[in-house]
């Protein structure tokens, strides 16, 4: 493996500088024509052709020529919207908070890398690399555009690459994500697992009237939104520990004006879970306590859901092989393995369907999706993940793809990707409460 680490060692430092630029440059998903321009510039003075995906995604492929396992490298492009970061976006307030800059680099490095070393030449299959837009679920009205366009069918990019077929002749999936973890303690995390989510939007229905004059002629949407995160509150002494359940909640809507009694409101939701069942158990006490504040006052009330993210399952076999490699750079009281994060993410939706890995990688300091975020170590954020990947991967490909192989047979879907597909559409919908006939 010497001349695949050689050639990381060349590329590694233009990679980063990339990444960082890109850092500097946020976008939030389905809009990040600069990052992938950045991206394919690199693709293309190396010689590797590419394909454009899912509006804003791309994805390039390296193959031996013989037959054997496809390996995905997965990175996402998108940033979140945060207030007070220092690169945040005048516009949308997008940054890079949540580490997907150096995705970008750790995954890109190591695909060049593999291209520059000729590493393939010893070995069998292919890697494909896949850069994925639109991760975090935000900016909806923005994407809902896109899928009313047609431009779109799903408001997630792993979602859309799903739909597209883009995985369908992939068989290994390999990411890494910035952790949430104490990063001086621990310098990987493996085998965690995530929440699932659906989005809820609540949409409340009342009659204005002048706040001052006659505030008894109106119904006042705000109120019922105001009872039903109250109902919603009271409910989180049901809620059982071990379903790791989060519902949180912003007013995107509060009213009009201060001098009329409030006509409509929105409220926009997420409820997690570890697990699908949890979900929809959790949701249905939502939906309850939205119909309540609705019903106290008098409003109507519009439920619009959208389906989320499933719940992230890494593969035990695919997480072992990781390890002995990354044991080979860090000590074993670096590693954390099977822990679980109340966040979500699309590399869940990724896991129903293929044996994947999302390796949660140090390096960074500040609150992931605060202000303060930033590389603080290079060596941890970028050049250590690309080389256990580099060494993982020649395990793969090598032997016609044995170990490969094997952890496929081994894995059992949770789902197949046309029940996947149903399952989201069935999930996206609309439900309607009138008040004045109390359904």
């Amino acid at each position: 493996m010497k001349k695949i680490h050689e050639a990381l060692t060349e590329i590694l430092p233009r990679i980063i500088e990339l990444s960082e630029d890109i850092y500097c440059h946020p976008e939030l998903g389905f809009k990040e024509f600069r990052s992938r321009e950045k991206v394919t510039e690199a693709l293309s003075q190396a010689g590797i052709p590419y394909k454009d995906v899912a509006y804003t995604g791309l994805t390039a492929t390296l193959d031996s020529g013989r037959p054997g396992p496809g390996i995905g490298l997965i990175a996402e492009f998108d940033a979140v919207p945060t207030l007070g970061h220092p690169y945040a976006n005048k516009d949308d307030y997008a940054a890079h908070t949540c580490g997907h800059y150096a995705q970008t680099g750790v995954m890109l490095s190591l695909f060049l890398a593999i291209k520059e070393s000729g590493m393939l030449e010893d070995l069998c299959g292919k890697v494909t690399l896949l850069f994925t837009p639109g991760e975090e679920f935000c900016d909806m009205d923005y994407r809902r555009s896109l899928i009313a366009d047609g431009k779109l069918k799903y408001p997630s990019g792993k979602q859309e690459m799903i739909y597209e077929g883009v995985f369908d002749d992939i068989d290994i999936m390999l990411s890494c994500h910035a952790m949430g973890l104490d990063m001086e303690k621990y310098h990987a995390e493996i085998g965690a697992s995530l929440n699932g989510f659906i989005q809820k939007r609540a949409i409340f229905k009342g009659k204005a009237a002048h706040a001052g004059a006659n505030p008894e002629g109106g119904v006042n949407a705000l109120n019922a939104a105001n009872l039903a995160m109250t109902a919603i509150n009271f409910q989180r002494e049901t809620f059982r520990a071990e379903d790791a359940i989060r519902v949180h909640f912003v007013m995107q809507e509060g009213g009009q004006t201060v001098n009329t009694i409030p006509s409509r409101t929105q409220m926009e939701m997420y409820v997690r879970a570890k697990t699908v069942d949890a979900i929809f158990e959790t949701e249905e006490k939502v939906n309850r306590s939205l119909k309540a504040g609705a019903m106290a006052i008098g409003c109507d009330l519009e439920i619009q859901d959208t389906p989320g993210y499933f719940p992230l399952h890494q593969d035990e076999n695919l997480t072992e092989l990781l390890k002995k490699h990354i044991r080979n750079y860090m000590d074993d009281s670096m590693i954390a393995q099977g822990t679980h994060g109340f966040a979500s993410g699309d590399m869940g939706d990724i896991s129903m369907m293929w044996p994947t890995v999302e390796i949660g990688t140090a390096g960074f300091s500040g609150t992931i999706h605060g202000k303060d975020f930033k590389t603080a170590d290079p060596v941890q954020a970028f050049e250590i993940p690309a080389r256990y990947f580099a060494d993982a991967i020649e395990e793969l490909l090598s032997d016609g793809g044995a170990a490969a192989w094997k952890i496929k047979e081994a894995f059992r879907p949770i789902m197949s990707k046309t029940d996947y597909l149903e399952k989201l559409d069935s999930l996206n919908k609309s439900t309607n409460f009138i008040y004045s006939k109390g359904e």
